[in-house]
């Protein structure tokens, strides 16, 4: 059956990358096919910002050091 999803929140934190969304869920059946998605999830990204934090110039100006790709909605890609 799943998880079912009981409550979210949402917080956006700006940073030199970007902004950033934290979702915050909470739910109840969660099983071991959820845990091995979200762990997949979470190195998947942990790679993408990583590479993305090497591409950083720190001595630039702010806008500068914000990174299109930081602004995907790549939610689509990772959470499917």
């Amino acid at each position: 059956m799943g998880s079912v999803l009981k409550s979210e929140k949402v917080y956006l934190v700006s940073t030199d990358i970007g902004i950033m969304k934290t979702h915050i869920e909470t739910v109840t059946g969660y099983d071991v096919e959820d845990i091995v998605h979200d762990k997949a999830v979470s190195q998947a990204r942990a790679v993408q910002f990583t590479n993305i934090g090497k591409m950083i110039n720190p001595n630039a100006p702010t806008t500068s050091r914000t990174l299109p790709s930081a602004w995907l909605n790549n939610d689509t890609t990772l959470d499917n």
